[in-house]
């Protein structure tokens, strides 16, 4: 009984052997590192086909933007000639090695840096990474990026910078990018912070991107109560967000946590388990999801590192039956009937432990498709109201050019 429940959690459909929609795989695991993202997929049982990385946000704009060879490092002697899409993090305002920023986002409005984007775009498409995903900007409602925007007014400018920069870099022949608006996961559903501001319109934006780590603030701390009152809760908004303007959902960053100050749920295989069904819900037109295999800035994510056992199995457990996009093309991975191995009996187990089972079969009831369904067509959007503060109509030439 308990592997029967916890089956209908991690294939995504409630039935063993069901086709589900394909969503493109991936992971972070350190700069210009092809051979971590090997070593990544051999620990998990998983074939990323994206490869997350960042451009550097401390050497100027010549170090941002390639300039002169500056880039040859990342791409030249690592990314270039591998079978990987990249996904880049791009600091549209860098800073010096001391951490002075070197711009901002009121000057990028008016198209003071343009010539620093059509750089750029000409780098990554003389390195054979002219489909990369760019994240322009990502998680600019944070304070913690010198091209944040906190304010209405910033919002404004930053809106006005992506477009900017869109128009720069697809000016440049050759240029296929996929340009990612991706602000940090509460940012959907902040008291006080009006997100939509700082979208640029649909006619700039591929994907909408959310970063979304196992950490709460909530009380008492639990898996379970961390999931429905901090994560649940984002996703469904940046999907309200996404479905309104008709765009997908990029995952761009998720992982587990341990965080220096407590935060952090730690070996929460509850978290992976519900994460891997959300995003496989065709539902919530996920297009692309990006592990983030890393420690930095007090918080340790790697799920390969021995810290998260328990959180790995799920992670393994849960792929090894769906449907991910994997080098050649779309294909669907169905499990085959048979007795429950060993990680199938640890993970049920442990939700047995946490008096969560049947929680977590009616929770993900509600997520299955509809009686009769087939898996493999997305179902239509929901319908959500209109928001007063979306930004204008998209210009419907930029958007066909874009397609």
């Amino acid at each position: 009984m308990v592997v029967a429940c916890l089956g209908a959690v991690l294939s995504g459909n409630g039935a063993a052997g069901s086709s589900t929609v394909p969503v493109a795989h991936g992971a972070y695991v350190g700069a210009a590192n092809p051979a971590g993202i090997a070593a990544f997929d051999d620990v998990t049982g998983t074939h990323s086909t994206i490869a997350a990385d960042y451009l550097p946000a401390n050497a100027g704009w010549s170090g941002m933007d390639g300039e002169g060879g500056s880039l040859s490092w990342m791409f030249a002697q690592a990314w270039t000639g591998t079978a990987y899409t990249l996904s880049l993090g791009v600091p549209i305002i860098p800073t010096d090695p001391a951490g002075r920023p070197q711009g901002t986002l009121a000057s990028g409005a008016a198209g003071a840096y343009d010539a620093h984007f059509t750089t750029l775009a000409e780098t990554l498409v003389a390195a054979g990474e002219s489909n990369a995903y760019l994240r322009l900007g990502w998680e600019f409602d944070g304070g913690w990026n010198a091209w944040k925007a906190t304010t209405p007014s910033s919002e404004r400018n930053f809106a006005a910078y992506f477009r900017h920069i869109v128009a720069a870099m697809s000016t440049v022949p050759g240029a296929h990018f996929r340009f990612v608006w991706n602000p940090d996961a509460d940012a959907f559903n902040s008291t006080g912070y009006n997100v939509a501001l700082a979208y640029p319109g649909n006619a700039y934006v591929n994907d909408i991107g959310i970063d979304i780590y196992d950490q709460s603030w909530v009380a008492p701390l639990t898996p379970a109560d961390a999931w429905t009152e901090t994560t649940l809760p984002s996703l469904t908004a940046a999907e309200a967000f996404a479905n309104r303007r008709d765009k997908p959902v990029a995952v761009t960053e998720w992982g587990t946590a341990i965080r220096s100050d407590g935060h952090g749920l730690g070996d929460d295989p509850l978290y992976v388990t519900d994460m891997i069904a959300w995003i496989r819900d065709p539902a919530h037109h996920v297009a692309f999801e990006l592990y983030f295999d890393y420690e930095g800035r007090g918080t340790d994510s790697t799920i390969t590192g021995g810290r998260f056992p328990r959180s790995l199995a799920a992670f393994k457990l849960a792929f090894s039956g769906s449907g991910v996009e994997r080098a050649g093309g779309p294909t669907t991975v169905e499990r085959s009937p048979g007795h429950p191995d060993l990680e199938w009996l640890f993970i049920g187990a442990f939700v047995v432990a946490s008096g969560l089972g049947m929680r977590w079969r009616r929770r993900v009831g509600r997520l299955r498709n509809g009686p009769g369904r087939d898996a493999r067509v997305p179902p239509p959007r929901r319908v959500y109201p209109p928001e007063a503060q979306d930004a204008p109509p998209p210009v419907r030439q930029w958007a066909q050019q874009r397609q």
